[in-house]
Parts: structure tokens; sequence; C-alpha cells
């Protein structure tokens, strides 16, 4: 006959095998959403056009943090336009993410385009001639694109074209370039010759900026950039996720 702990060892077993049955089945439970932040912002910026200051604000924009938003803003309608098209525009890409103490990081690029002004192509036509007439069978510089490096060199045959530091043209090596002089240095050998900016140098047709600031939520943070351009950014962070 068998005894009342033999009887019990089997009995304890099945018991741990439906505890572990019973645990197993119990879901996981889901990863908390990340929190919710609300990023809004205003920029005011220089047009260069007519020297004065301009405001655009860019509507509340909320994304998850670590996610990315963009977000278009068009300007003011052009009083000079019969269809009264915007004067440029902004362009804006925010990427917020909540840290462990509670402030928020905030990655930001700003873009402003400006409306290009219309080229009156009698105009145009009166340019190149001019500029034809500027040739003299030696290297000139004609304009640059600092941001890209890029510049409009004509070689002693007319031809015209963009060069970046380094490049070979008619066997001058672009050295360097002095942006507050407007001046480019090439070398040929130990001689070298100064090519100062034959025409002023090509604006870039929009200003923008690039940052990363850290703020606490509701704080309002003001990020200058160049040109008269100005950034004013806060932001609010909730528990609630963001809407699919």
């Amino acid at each position: 006959m068998p005894t009342p702990m033999a009887l019990r060892l089997p009995l304890l077993a099945i018991g741990a095998s439906l505890a572990a049955t019973l645990v197993a089945q119990v879901p996981a439970p889901a990863p908390t959403p990340p929190p919710t932040v609300t990023v809004r912002t205003s920029v005011s910026h220089v047009d260069p056009k007519t020297g004065k200051s301009d405001s655009m604000v860019a509507p509340s924009i909320s994304t998850a943090s670590g996610s990315e938003a963009r977000v278009s803003v068009a300007g003011k309608p052009d009083p000079k336009d019969p269809k009264g098209q915007p004067q440029g525009g902004m362009e804006l890409v925010i990427s917020p993410t909540v840290q462990p103490d509670g402030m928020v990081s905030i990655s930001l690029r700003v873009v402003i385009n400006n409306k290009p002004d219309v080229v009156d192509p009698k105009d145009a036509k009166r340019e190149r001639k001019r500029e034809s007439k500027s040739h003299d069978g030696t290297l000139t510089f004609f304009s640059v694109l600092s941001q890209d490096g890029l510049f409009s060199i004509q070689d002693s045959k007319g031809g015209r074209r963009w060069y970046k530091l380094g490049a070979l043209v008619d066997g001058w090596t672009l050295e360097s370039y002095d942006k507050e002089k407007e001046m480019l240095v090439v070398a040929q050998g130990a001689t070298h010759q100064e090519l100062h900016l034959y025409k002023s140098s090509i604006e870039a047709s929009a200003s923008e900026l690039n940052t990363v600031v850290t703020v606490r939520p509701g704080e309002v943070a003001k990020i200058p950039g160049v040109g008269g351009l100005e950034v004013t950014v806060s932001a609010t962070v909730s528990a609630t996720p963001v809407a699919r």
C-alpha cells in the first residue's frame, strides 16, 4: 500500500505542471509607447530684397519621441504678383527626443526659401554679351557657391565650368578661397595667382539653419542664425501616444 508521501509527490508534480502552463498562457505586457512631444516654432528672418524683418509661425507639430516630422509654411502673398503667389516659404524638419531627465532634445532644420526674381531676357542677353567681351585669354573667377564649395571658372579658351578646390584648370590648381576678400588663389608650381571675384558671389536663394537644442518642457528657446535668421522653439510632453 502506497504511503501518504508517495501519493503526495505525483500531486505536487501535477500542480507544478499546471502552474507552469498558466504562467506560459499569461501574455507579456505591451511595451510602453513613447511619449508625444508637441513642438511650437516661429522663425524671423531678414528679406534679402527689402532688408526688412519678416516672421513666419509654423503650426504646432505633435510627434512621438524619437520620430521625425516635416511641415511646409507658405510665405505672405506677393503684392506685386498678379496671381498673389507667396513670397517664398519655409520648410521645417523636427525630431524631438525626451531624455531620461525629462528634458527634450530637438533636432531642428529650418530652410527659408525666397521667391526668385524674374530675369528679363533682354538684360540676360546684355549680361552674356558683356561677359564675353571681358574674356582676355586668362582664367576668370566668375562666381562662387560657398555652401557647396563650387567655383565658376572661365578657362583660357572661354569655356566656363564649376570646379572644386584641388581641381586643375589650364595647368593651374585651385588652392584656396578667402571668403571675406572674395578671392581665389590658384597655383602652378611655385607660382601663385590671386583671382578676384568678377561679379558678386551668388547668394543662396534660401537661408538655412541646422541645430540641436535641449529645452525644459514649456521653456522657450531662441536660436540665432546668420543673416538675421532667428528661430524660437518650445516643447511640451504628453504620455498620450500620437494617433495613427
